[in-house]
C-alpha cells in the first residue's frame, strides 16, 4: 500500500499484560509477543478484543459511510463499499497517566517495556518510571 493511504485508529486495544518471566509490561498486541526487556516470547490472546475488532464500526474517511471492519487483526486494510477508497484501521495508541513526583502534574504517555526517564514539562523534574 502507498504511504498516502488514510488511517483510522481503532477504538479498541488489547489489555495490559506483563511478561511471565520478568514482569515487565508487554506491547499492547495479540499473538506471539517478544518481551522488550528479557526477550522471552509469550502467546497473548484475548477473545473480547478480537470480538470487538470484528464488530467495530468505522466511518469512511472519504464519504463518511459507516462500515463494519469484520477483521480480527490490527492493522488491517479496508475498501469502502460506497466510494471504493482503500484505508487502514490501525491499532489504538494506548496512553497511561502518571503524576510528576515533584509538582503532581498529570502526564499522559505511551507506555513502553522497561525503565524510562521522563522530564516533566511543568517543573523540569527528571524522574524514572518502569512499566
Amino acid at each position: 500500500m502507498a504511504d498516502d493511504v488514510p488511517e483510522i485508529e481503532s477504538k479498541y486495544a488489547p489489555p495490559t499484560v506483563h511478561c511471565p518471566n520478568c514482569e515487565s509490561m508487554l506491547p499492547h498486541e495479540l499473538g506471539e509477543i517478544e518481551c522488550g526487556v528479557c526477550s522471552a516470547v509469550s502467546r497473548v490472546e484475548h477473545k473480547p478484543t478480537r470480538d470487538s475488532w470484528m464488530d467495530e464500526k468505522v466511518g469512511c474517511p472519504s464519504c463518511s459511510k459507516i462500515l463494519r471492519v469484520g477483521v480480527d487483526e490490527r492493522p488491517c486494510a479496508l475498501r469502502c463499499s460506497s466510494c471504493s477508497i482503500v484505508f487502514k484501521v490501525i491499532k489504538k495508541a494506548v496512553k497511561v497517566e502518571i503524576n510528576c513526583p515533584k509538582c503532581d502534574r498529570t502526564l499522559r504517555i505511551r507506555p513502553r517495556s522497561g525503565k524510562r526517564k521522563i522530564d516533566c514539562p511543568a517543573c523540569m523534574e527528571t524522574f524514572s518510571i518502569q512499566f
